[in-house]
């Protein structure tokens, strides 16, 4: 008799334990999508047809959110099919990206001299972000689902289930509305959806003010944000870090300041020198100012380099330095970058 009582005892607690590590197992997040698959994610959003993309481009992902686009912003969400794993996907600039876009969207699209207050912090004061990036965010927010009818935050509630993992992500200025984004749902969604959230992003401009960067800091200590050596699109609107890049991706050329005339008396100034002055009077005037000036997230920071470039003897066209600044700037060279196979 007591053989069988011991074997039911025995079996008992291997099938408890079976239970437990099956409920471990269960509870286990998901790893998140790592920076290669989601740069080849950013590249699909900017097809016309998100959908047909993802089907011919990366059929392991199907996307399980797709609103229509509001005011020009638009966002997806994708979802790994063999796996609980997420990708909220931020598209860039809408008017036609191409070489011609990226001068526009530099030189006429920058809405950054007005600011907005950020009260989605957890307990750092004063932050703000600019006025570009909060309608921008404001658009986000009213995405819908086209199948579900659901926004954004409802869809991740209602349709993803708790612990699964999820990357909010995006490029240029897709980039820059996915801190806002990423910095609502943390502080918005409820506990056992907001813990397993990250933050990738490339080639993205400055959003906010010191406060907002060291909140999303706080919020994703383990964020990425890729930039390249070459891409001055990441230094807007820091005027120090644009002095610098001057040099390197060849803006001096573009102005020809070689030598300027003041009365008789010539200067040699270069794109950097106007830009100290320019710096130095927005900040004697107050323009800029420590709750306004904007900067980026160096604990995010990752830099990919690209090979040694040669800079051009004779002075290029303003078109040709645009292009130029695109090529560094594309989501396919950060996808190059990464490794990642160019989409055929």
């Amino acid at each position: 008799m007591r053989n069988p009582l011991l074997y039911l005892l025995l079996a008992s607690i291997v099938s408890f334990s079976a239970c437990k590590n099956d409920k471990k197992k269960e509870q286990e997040t998901p790893s998140f999508l790592s920076s290669k698959e989601v740069v080849r994610l950013n590249q699909l959003i900017y097809k016309d047809s998100t959908a047909q993309a993802f089907e011919k481009d990366a059929p392991a992902y199907e996307v399980v959110f797709l609103p229509k686009a509001i005011n020009g912003n638009y966002a997806i969400i994708a979802k790994n099919k063999t796996s609980e794993q997420y990708a909220l996907i931020i598209r860039g600039s809408v008017i036609a990206f191409s070489n011609e876009g990226f001068q526009n969207f530099i030189l006429q699209d920058f809405n950054i001299f007005t600011i907005k207050p950020w009260n989605y912090t957890d307990s750092v004061k004063e932050a703000y972000i600019s006025n570009g990036t909060w309608i921008g965010f404001q658009n986000l927010l009213q995405c819908r689902d086209i199948a579900t009818g659901l926004n954004i935050k409802e869809f991740v509630e209602q349709k993803i289930p708790a612990g699964a993992s999820i990357v909010i992500t995006g490029h240029s200025l897709g980039g820059n509305l996915a801190y806002p984004l990423a910095g609502y749902l943390k502080k918005e969604l409820p506990v056992g959806k907001k813990e397993n959230l990250q933050l990738i992003t490339f080639g993205a401009t400055a959003a906010g003010n010191a406060a907002f960067v060291k909140d999303l800091d706080e919020k994703f200590p383990t964020g990425h944000r890729f930039i390249t050596d070459l891409d001055i699109a990441t230094v807007f609107p820091d005027i120090e870090q644009i002095n610098k890049m001057a040099k390197l991706t060849g803006l001096d050329t573009v102005l020809q300041l070689g030598k300027i005339n003041f009365n008789g008396i010539t200067q040699k100034l270069d794109v950097g020198n106007l830009l100290d002055i320019a710096g130095e009077i927005l900040e004697q005037t107050n323009v800029i100012n420590k709750t306004n000036k904007y900067v980026q997230s160096q604990n995010h920071m990752r830099l990919l380099t690209h090979r040694e470039l040669a800079l051009p003897s004779a002075p290029l066209s303003v078109e040709a330095i645009f292009n130029r600044a695109y090529q560094f700037h594309k989501i396919d060279m950060y996808a190059e970058l990464l490794g990642v196979a160019p989409i055929e």
